[in-house]
Formats: structure tokens, sequence, C-alpha cells
């Protein structure tokens, strides 16, 4: 899925969410939070998979890299 989609998503299900759960008063302002915390929730998804390699991991793939440009 596309990271615009996947915000897009995120933000329309959390302003959904919160206009259902707020008070007929201040369901714009339940919108706008709403939207935020769902952008919130994707960022987190988009950024957490790329973080998760340990440090180990990435010091052989800095290790391969340099091989590599050093054969070339």
């Amino acid at each position: 899925m596309r990271k615009r989609t996947k915000y897009a998503i995120s933000a329309i299900i959390g302003a959904l969410v919160f206009a259902v759960l707020a008070e007929m008063n201040d369901w714009p302002l339940a919108l706008l939070v709403g939207a935020g915390i769902g952008m919130t929730i994707a960022l987190v998804m988009h950024a957490y998979p790329n973080d998760i390699a340990p440090p180990a991991d990435r010091r052989h793939e800095n290790t391969q890299r340099r091989k590599a440009s050093a054969k070339s």
C-alpha cells in the first residue's frame, strides 16, 4: 500500500471514530483530533519497520557495501 493511501485511510478512520464518540457540539474538533491521531499511527507504522534491524545487522550491511565498493 502506498504511503499516501495509508495516511489518508488512517486519518479518515481516526476522524470517524472520534466524531462518533464526540458530543454534538464538538464534532469538528473531534474530526481534527481523530485525523491527527490516525496520521500519527500511520507514521509509526511506516517508520517502525525501517528501524527493526539490530546494530549487528547494520554493521554487516555496511561491511558488505564497503567490500563491494572496494572491488569496483
